[in-house]
């Protein structure tokens, strides 16, 4: 899998500027609503919302490279929940679970255009 933390901003410009100088670098691709940075075989990804979630404004996504049954799977094997189940999503699919402290993991499996 791909770690891929993402920053929920209420301001696209604003982030993407900040983000920008701190990196020393332009965003890899950049919409109204998500924006990703590639850096050192990583993304870091923001992704624009109207309000702010209460939890925290930051998530780390995982991208699976195999299916999200067979992780589902292997985490039920070891008696891990998930928090919410597959869900079809503009990119593909996803998952959440939260970590033993409650942080929301989101497992996502993108769409391919083979």
């Amino acid at each position: 899998m791909k770690l891929q933390p993402i920053v929920y901003t209420t301001d696209m410009e604003s982030a993407v500027g900040w983000y920008s100088a701190v990196l020393g670098s332009g965003p890899a691709f950049r919409s109204d609503v998500w924006t990703s940075f590639a850096e050192g075989g990583a993304y870091l990804a923001l992704h624009r919302v109207d309000v702010l979630p209460e939890e925290s404004r930051v998530e780390l996504s995982l991208v699976a490279g195999e299916s999200l049954e067979k992780i589902m799977d292997r985490l039920a094997a070891v008696n891990i929940p998930v928090e919410r189940g597959i869900q079809e999503e503009t990119f593909g699919r996803s998952f959440l679970l939260r970590d033993p402290e409650g942080l929301v993991i989101q497992v996502n499996e993108h769409q391919r255009d083979d």
